[in-house]
């Protein structure tokens, strides 16, 4: 079994994230498409979902890119992943799959129920910009030591 983000979240996320740190909270179309890795053709798929959400506004013209419009401190990892990925399908039965009926629960039901409960309950608290903060401290070189 695999429990991971789809590289959309994933690229979605490092979006966000290249954003909140560039010059002016603002990124060009191609810097983006550059610190992501993708096209510029594929930028706008990746986008799509965090401008809908209302996280990201995008101005078109020679000064135009994206820039950060919310408090990502108050948006959680569960509000992207269901922008990018479409809400959870709590219906959906891990052993049976889509022959699950209301009726039947399979021997599997409670275990997994209660886990992915968990699951979507750390994604609730986990927010964006406090996962930012946290990333970008992880990953600033460290401070020149100077001599005693």
């Amino acid at each position: 079994m695999r429990l991971e983000l789809t590289k959309k979240t994933d690229l979605a996320f490092q979006a966000l994230e290249f954003i909140t740190v560039s010059r002016d909270d603002k990124a060009t179309g191609s810097d983006l498409a550059e610190a992501l890795s993708i096209t510029t053709q594929y930028l706008p798929h990746v986008m799509a979902p965090l401008t809908k959400a209302g996280w990201v506004v995008s101005t078109s013209g020679p000064r135009g890119g994206y820039s950060i419009e919310a408090d990502l401190a108050s948006v959680s990892l569960l509000d992207l992943v269901e922008a990018v990925e479409g809400r959870f399908d709590d219906s959906r039965c891990l052993h049976l799959g889509p022959k699950h009926n209301g009726g039947h629960r399979c021997a599997l039901h409670d275990p997994w129920m209660r886990a992915r409960s968990a699951l979507l309950r750390e994604l609730r608290v986990s927010a964006l910009g406090d996962m930012i903060v946290a990333h970008r401290s992880n990953t600033q070189p460290a401070a020149p030591k100077t001599a005693s």
